[in-house]
């Protein structure tokens, strides 16, 4: 199904519901010079049934990735630059990007930047990097802080999303599924409320398929992408920029970033919402809630506010609608922490 997507600056054609074959299949690749870039996994996966859909008129190379979430560092974006010096030529060139949150980043705005002119196809491998590409927000971070060094605003020429390959993943669907609770805490309650319901145990998780949420995506990002590629983000980045944040995969980060962003509202905001009762759900479906005791949740604070004076919070009106701008302080933040951890200690004991 192909749909026109827009939001506040763009359209373009977005297809989904379809397999990555017959998607590709659509597609005039003739005499065409293709650049693949994805992480290594998905060149393990798919490179060989990509290569059926390329014609002996045209010439294709891959760039190849780590598969971690921030694989658009500097090192990778200066690589990939020097990479493309190859694909100076008479022929249209053509890029696509197939894999996770980074490579959808890395590979839009080398495009953008490049002084190649190339059709930009997105070929995202889960919510969280269709998510990601319905944004038209692409960063390129410091290799060790994950910081943003440059960001641009540009939209691809097309995106082709196979939910298939996002309902095969087991981890990585834990983590599509915050993608989704972020769309609930952000945009609707009703939709978080329904996901309490739809997913109500790990197992039930696991074996229903994401397909039908591809719709509601474009619905969401449409209107509010901005509110919602920040929400949780500054809780996030902060991990980076604190000692011992390592213990956390990239992953928890984006959780733990999300819930304490959720909780700092829910505690100094004053926003009704039983967090409680959403935490217990999340120990139900197999997410760890407990912070590594070697990181200090007082440095981790401290690392918050800082980000925050630079680039302040959206607060929450309410779950569901967004407020005006703020900073959190330190006793707002120390009873936040304090909260959390009371609820941790008290679900461990039920």
């Amino acid at each position: 199904m192909e749909v026109r997507y827009r939001n506040s600056k763009f359209e373009i054609p977005v297809t989904y519901g379809e397999t990555v074959a017959s998607m590709m299949r659509k597609k005039d690749l003739t005499n065409k010079q293709i650049l693949f870039c994805g992480n290594q996994r998905y060149y393990d996966l798919f490179a060989e049934k990509l290569r059926q859909f390329i014609p002996k008129t045209s010439d294709h190379e891959w760039y190849i990735t780590p598969n971690n979430r921030y694989c658009n560092t500097m090192n990778n974006f200066q690589e990939l630059t020097r990479f493309l010096e190859r694909f100076r030529g008479s022929k249209q060139a053509i890029f696509f990007g197939i894999g996770n949150e980074g490579v959808m980043e890395l590979v839009a705005f080398t495009q953008h930047v490049t002084p190649i002119k190339a059709e930009l196809c997105l070929l995202p491998v889960s919510l969280r990097s269709f998510a990601q590409s319905l944004s038209f927000v692409d960063q390129i971070v410091s290799d060790k802080t994950m910081m943003t060094v440059m960001e641009i605003t540009e939209a691809p020429q097309s995106i082709l999303f196979d939910h298939t390959l996002a309902d095969q993943q087991t981890t990585g669907k834990m983590v599509d599924l915050l993608t989704l609770i972020r769309c609930g805490i952000v945009c609707d309650y009703s939709f978080l409320q329904s996901l309490y319901l739809n997913f109500p145990t790990r197992e039930e998780l696991l074996q229903q398929s994401f397909a039908a949420f591809s719709e509601t995506l474009l619905n969401y990002y449409g209107t509010h992408s901005e509110q919602l590629r920040h929400f949780g983000k500054t809780f996030e980045r902060a991990f980076f920029q604190t000692e011992n944040g390592s213990l956390l995969s990239n992953s928890m980060k984006t959780m733990f970033g999300l819930l304490f962003e959720l909780s700092w509202n829910v505690v100094a905001g004053n926003v009704h919402f039983n967090f409680k009762n959403f935490m217990i759900w999340l120990v139900r479906l197999g997410f760890p809630i407990i912070v590594p005791a070697g990181i200090s949740l007082a440095d981790y604070g401290q690392q918050i506010i800082v980000l925050a004076e630079e680039q302040p919070l959206l607060g929450l009106n309410q779950i569901g609608e967004v407020g005006a701008e703020k900073i959190p302080t330190q006793r707002e933040l120390l009873q936040t922490f304090e909260v959390y951890q009371k609820i941790v200690t008290e679900i461990r004991g039920e």
